[in-house]
């Protein structure tokens, strides 16, 4: 079951949200497995995650005396499968989610635009194996009392550094235990490793500079590239 709560103080708010979430549930014939409910901050902050559901939450950075940070922080210490989506008009407090380890998985600016909405849904959907993907794209990483399930299609590269591995995505970096070796296995023909500290997805490369020993990544990224594993990234200039 997937569960879809909006923690939005402004009736105007709150309501777009459940006529454009309701839009597109009926649109992709999923009513039986879905629900959406508002709920107020001193209710949600208090809320129980449940095992066999899927959360996607959408909440703001402030709320009087209580933040949309608080009540994140509240769902990630309980378990796993919960999303957390910022729509919020104050932008210019979004640096108070750096360093909190919440891994927010995207930030909408109020009024907030339906496409920004459907987005949001859809990507937790796929992750979830509820939309189009086949759950064999799907990476599963465990950090900390959360389970991510990530589309391989969404992954730019992978990153290993201070002993921990970091994936990123366009929209977040999420960092895990993990080895470069076991991941470049398990992600298949798809992905290329390019040094000894980095994975790419093969579909995201923009440019490679063999010369500099770097590759250009779709999303500007720029990955180094080592003399070990030339050879093999020479063949996707073929």
């Amino acid at each position: 079951m997937f569960r879809i709560v909006i923690c939005d103080e402004k009736k105007e708010s709150s309501d777009r949200l459940v006529v454009c979430i309701n839009r597109l549930i009926k649109e992709l014939a999923i009513g039986k497995e879905t629900e959406v409910f508002k709920a107020k901050p001193e209710m949600l902050i208090n809320y129980k995650i449940r095992d066999e559901y899927t959360y996607l939450i959408f909440l703001d950075v402030i709320y009087g005396n209580i933040t949309g940070i608080d009540i994140a922080r509240k769902m990630r210490e309980q378990r796993k499968n919960v999303f957390l989506v910022f729509v919020t008009a104050h932008i210019e407090l979004l640096y108070m989610l750096v360093n909190q380890n919440i891994m927010p998985s995207g930030f909408i600016n109020k009024p907030a635009d339906e496409n920004d909405i459907r987005k949001a849904v859809l990507n937790v959907l796929v992750y979830y194996n509820m939309g189009e993907k086949n759950s064999s794209k799907i990476l599963t990483v465990t950090t900390g009392a959360a389970v991510y399930k990530i589309s391989y299609d969404e992954i730019i590269y992978i990153e290993a550094l201070n002993k921990k591995i970091n994936i990123y995505t366009d929209k977040q970096r999420i960092s895990c235990y993990n080895s470069l070796s076991a991941l470049v296995d398990e992600l298949g023909n798809g992905f290329l490793r390019c040094h000894n500290s980095y994975i790419i997805n093969k579909e995201k490369v923009k440019n490679i500079f063999m010369t500099e020993q770097y590759i250009e990544m779709k999303n500007g990224s720029k990955v180094s590239m080592s003399r070990t594993y030339k050879a093999e990234v020479k063949k996707l200039l073929q």
